[in-house]
Formats: C-alpha cells, sequence, structure tokens
C-alpha cells in the first residue's frame, strides 16, 4: 500500500469514528444535542416508560434533594415507580449538576456544598437544556416536575424562569423561602460556618409572581419535618395565592422531611398524568 492510499485510509477510519461517536442515542446517554443554539445535555439521567406504546406522552422529571451525606439516587426509583404506575408516561430521573449517584456516575456541573447553595441561575439552565433535549426525543404533550427538597426548589424556580414550560409541579419538603430555610439551619447548627456563606441561589418564594398563572402546584410537606419546618411550606402556599398561582397544599400526618416515596405522592402524580 502506498503512503497516500495508506493516508486516506487512516482518515476514513477516523471520520467514520468521529461520525459513529455523535450518531444521537437513547437510553441512559446523557448527551441530548438540544437545539443548534444551545450545548448538550451533561446531566446524568435514567429514562423509564410505562407499559404499552407511547403516543405524545406525559413526561415526568424528578429531582433529588441536596443529599449532603449520600450519593443520590432515589431519583431513580421514583422515576421507575411512576411509569409502571400509569400509562403513556416517560419518566425520567435526573442527578443534578455537580452530584455522583451510587453507581458513580456524575452529572457536569457545581454541586456546591448542599446547603441550598447550587439554585442557581446555571442550574436552571442545565435542567432545562436536558428538559428540551427530552421533548425533542419523546414530544410529550405536558411536562411535570417532581422535585425533593432542594429538588423541589430547583422545581419551582424552574417553574418561574422557564414560565409555560411545565405545566404541573409537585414539591415535596421543599426550602421554598431560602433565606428563611437557611436562618433556622443556622440556629440549628450554630457553629457551621457554612450558614454563613452568601449564597447566588434564588429563593422561590421571591419568584413566585414570574410563575405562569396555569400552572398547577402541589405542595407536599409533613408536618414532623424538622430539616424544612412546615411553616416555611405554609408561608410558600399563601405566596402563590396571594399571586393567584393554582396550587394544593398537602400535609403529610406524623411525616419527617424523608418523604419522596410516600404513596401520597404517587397518588398526586397519577392524577396529574391522567
Amino acid at each position: 500500500m502506498n503512503l497516500k492510499k495508506s493516508t486516506n485510509l487512516i482518515f476514513l477510519i477516523g471520520f467514520t469514528f468521529i461520525c459513529i461517536s455523535f450518531v444521537p442515542t437513547h437510553g441512559n446517554n446523557p448527551n441530548y444535542w438540544n437545539s443548534n443554539d444551545s450545548k448538550p445535555s451533561e446531566l446524568f439521567h435514567i429514562p423509564y416508560f410505562s407499559p404499552g406504546v407511547l403516543n405524545d406522552p406525559v413526561m415526568v422529571l424528578v429531582l433529588h434533594g441536596d443529599a449532603p451525606f449520600n450519593n443520590p439516587s432515589y431519583q431513580y426509583l421514583i422515576a421507575k415507580k411512576i411509569a409502571e404506575e400509569n400509562t403513556n408516561v416517560v419518566a425520567v430521573g435526573i442527578l443534578r449538576p455537580g452530584y455522583t449517584d451510587n453507581k458513580g456516575n456524575r452529572s457536569e456541573g457545581e454541586r456546591g456544598e448542599a446547603t441550598g447553595d447550587n439554585y442557581t441561575l446555571e442550574v436552571l439552565e442545565s435542567i432545562h437544556n436536558l428538559t428540551i433535549g427530552l421533548e425533542k426525543e419523546y414530544n410529550p404533550s405536558k411536562v411535570v416536575l417532581v422535585g425533593h427538597s432542594g429538588g423541589g426548589a430547583i422545581s419551582a424556580n424552574l417553574l418561574a424562569r422557564y414560565s409555560g414550560t411545565y405545566s404541573n409541579a409537585v414539591l415535596v419538603s421543599c426550602p421554598c423561602d431560602l433565606h428563611l430555610w437557611r436562618k433556622y439551619m443556622k440556629e440549628l447548627q450554630p457553629d457551621a460556618p457554612v450558614w454563613d456563606i452568601e449564597v447566588n441561589s434564588l429563593s422561590p418564594i421571591e419568584e413566585v409572581k414570574n410563575m405562569d398563572d396555569s400552572t398547577q402546584i402541589a405542595v407536599v410537606h409533613g408536618d414532623h419535618d424538622k430539616i424544612v419546618p412546615i411553616d416555611i411550606a405554609r408561608k410558600f402556599v399563601r405566596a402563590l395565592e396571594m399571586n393567584n398561582k393554582k396550587t394544593h397544599f398537602v400535609t403529610l400526618k406524623n411525616q419527617g422531611h424523608e418523604v419522596a416515596l410516600n404513596r401520597k405522592i404517587f397518588e398526586i402524580v397519577k392524577k396529574i398524568v391522567e
């Protein structure tokens, strides 16, 4: 083989490899191209599908909490259960920016200190870019957010910053008044300096006015929550009502903060997707 032919063959092999590398795939691959003007999502996520044929399905996006002491993976369990219990649904468990799950999968971005410090515009943009890609992939009839704890705060901020994109949200154990919650945590942990550091996060209660009036928002909270006291949820619900937003407040009796897998959550979601 002469040098010219050899060079052409190497070029052809390299070009073929590049083409194959950028073929869009489904399943667990987080690298969806979202649009000509946006970057591909770099958030790890797992989609789950309800039994049967999908036809303009409802898409449910599940966001985990701040998880300061573990690698969150329960968002996948929630999404899987939602898909199994409903029809014509795509439910997606999303690993928030900067986090690593219990299998070692990681999402690009800044995790922060898990103190409510990464409810930022950059995080919202990253998750919304993923939403755009998933919409192109599955052509959903509507998009629903289910967020627990910090994931609830991010979900609420998404409703405000991308008004009209998300038709419903279920906000569970949400620190939706960020400044009041961080003040409470400082009182709870007075020797922890992390609560003294200023953050660039958006506080959902200050974003309420930007939410679409047609969006339906369920706020779910345990009355024995020692991490995010239920009074914070009550205050947020009052702000929603005062701004004429469609909201429904559900109190979980004798329940604490870790209620993301509570049966009531799945009943609420079922009513939304039916």
